[in-house]
């Protein structure tokens, strides 16, 4: 009696403890990519570093696409890692982003259609006080240097890289 209530009280824990394993899987690589007409939700975080320039990192999921969402917002925030320790998430540079000053405002739109890759996404940089728009990250492993896909491991290195020369290039030309 008292072995048969043990194993009833024991089984919970044992399928909670493997379901809850699973969930800290890395997921795989999604199947299926979205596309530009896909409906998707924009999803931003404001960032500041300790003399006030300013980072608006953003990203893009999509409803119908939950295997590339976990996949995409990996990256999101491994990337959002990388900005720390020197960008830290501030709320109120939303409210400061449209106002001018001396300092650089840089944005980097993850998981972008408008990328130039081909058949799936890519990232676009841009700083303002340097006269260059967003331009696509590049892929520095590939001599040719086509867009920077997002499936590419290393993606968030060549995003990293055009961040580091658009942002010190914005930097160079404000007003002194």
């Amino acid at each position: 009696m008292l072995r048969s209530l043990s194993m009833l009280l024991l089984l919970p824990l044992v399928f909670g403890a493997s379901a809850s394993l699973a969930q800290t899987k890395k997921p795989s690589a999604p199947a299926k990519v979205p596309t530009a007409k896909d409906n998707s939700i924009g999803v931003n975080v404001f960032m500041r570093d300790a003399n006030k320039n300013e980072v608006l990192l953003g990203t893009r999921i999509w409803p119908d696409y939950p295997d590339y969402n976990a996949v995409a917002l990996q990256r999101y925030f491994a990337l959002m890692k990388a900005l720390e320790p020197a960008y830290k998430q501030d709320d109120d540079v939303a409210y400061s982003w449209s106002a001018k000053g001396r300092v650089t405002k840089c944005s980097i739109y993850l998981e972008s259609p408008v990328a130039g890759t081909k058949g799936g996404t890519g990232a676009m940089v841009g700083c303002e006080a340097n006269g260059v728009s967003s331009v696509p990250a590049i892929s520095t492993a590939d001599a040719k240097n086509p867009p920077s896909s997002s499936q590419d491991p290393k993606h968030l290195n060549d995003v990293m890289e055009l961040f580091r020369k658009q942002s010190e290039r914005a930097r160079n030309t404000l007003p002194k």
